[in-house]
């Protein structure tokens, strides 16, 4: 998987966009699963038409059906070296109380691994909460927050702007105390 990234970086380099990793291979990097499922890739949703093309490039495309609750507005999916790669502009994803839209920007890579971008856990903690089956891996995000901190605080705040289910707002406030 890593050398798959490292060749979409050579391929995007050339155009300065916002992507970052994120989903299963995001916690293997934090040491939070072992076994990734595949590449999850966030983008700035103004560059996702464009990011998407450089990955057919890549690989090969794949039918991707964005199926309820996801409202994701640039969803596609590749098999670039032999891996799965999901390629998400502007997520979003429909709750009880309304539609949470991923705020994505250059706020939201907050590191790299080897010239790689990554997303935050931040993120990706609410994102697993909204995602159906995935709560067990916001569940292992909140002990890690729990066991270590919260390093981007500001990440979950913004999250607050948006209509949330009361569950999902005061685990993310009781983490911002």
């Amino acid at each position: 998987m890593i050398e798959t990234l490292k060749e979409i970086v050579a391929t995007i380099d050339e155009r300065k966009i916002v992507w970052g990793v994120g989903g299963s291979l995001l916690l293997s990097f934090h040491g939070l699963v072992q076994h990734p499922n595949d590449i999850d890739l966030l983008v700035d949703e103004e560059d996702a038409f464009w990011f998407n093309k450089k990955l057919e490039v890549l690989g090969t495309p794949i039918e991707a059906n964005a199926l309820r609750p996801f409202r994701t507005r640039y969803f596609a999916k590749f098999i670039v070296g032999g891996n799965n790669v999901d390629s998400m502009g502007g997520f979003a994803i429909e709750h009880q109380e309304g539609v949470y839209r991923l705020p994505f920007d250059e706020n939201s890579v907050v590191g790299s691994f080897d010239g790689i971008p990554l997303s935050s856990l931040e993120d990706w903690y609410i994102l697993y909460m909204f995602i159906p089956n995935r709560q067990d891996k916001a569940k292992l995000i909140e002990e890690h927050f729990k066991k270590n901190g919260v390093k981007h605080p500001w990440l979950l705040a913004r999250a607050l702007n948006q209509p949330l289910p009361h569950g999902i707002r005061e685990k993310i406030e009781r983490l911002l105390r």
